[in-house]
């Protein structure tokens, strides 16, 4: 009974714990410009929503960016005018189908308009650690080795029934 109940629980279906991801960008991350693009698109894998992008200037001043809108996959926004020569961060931020947020960083070059000093881009993986990035695989991997060994004493439990009787 315990056994079926235990599979029951493990094939029975879920939801999806696959967050939304970045497929495409335009500007592409680690391109190059002649000139700072005014809008940017970016496209995910499945429907998102609550999208947030923010640009930094190579100086590592913020660019005004307006007009910011989810449709489906594809998340638009435009950028406003800056006249520096070197390499731009664009951050997002959207709430995947499932409810999780997801945010990212990309980068690109615009090689025209005057030079400033660049300010070296923040990393975002260093603000994330291990556990909060895998925290749904470490459940998932509690819960397996819980219903294993459950599986595992199911055998031992009867025998020491069957000796009782």
């Amino acid at each position: 009974m315990l056994a079926v109940a235990s599979a029951l629980v493990v094939l029975a279906p879920g939801p999806a714990l696959a967050h939304a991801a970045l497929i495409e960008t335009d500007p592409a991350d680690g391109s190059t410009h002649a000139t700072a693009p005014s809008t940017a698109t970016l496209t995910f894998n499945e429907t998102v929503g609550n999208a947030a992008v923010v640009v930094s200037a190579p100086d590592g001043s913020s660019v005004e960016v307006s007009d910011v809108r989810a449709v489906d996959r594809r998340v638009t926004a435009t950028v406003a005018d800056v006249d520096q020569r070197g390499t731009y961060t664009l951050s997002y931020r959207v709430v995947s189908a499932d409810g999780h947020p997801v945010e990212g960083t990309i980068h690109y070059e615009v090689t025209t308009g005057r030079e400033v000093t660049q300010r070296e881009p923040a990393s975002q993986a260093d603000d994330e650690s291990f556990i909060h990035r895998h925290r749904s695989h470490i459940i998932w991997a509690i819960l397996a080795v819980g219903l294993g060994i459950i599986l595992l004493l199911e055998p031992l439990r009867r025998r020491d029934d069957s000796d009782n009787t």
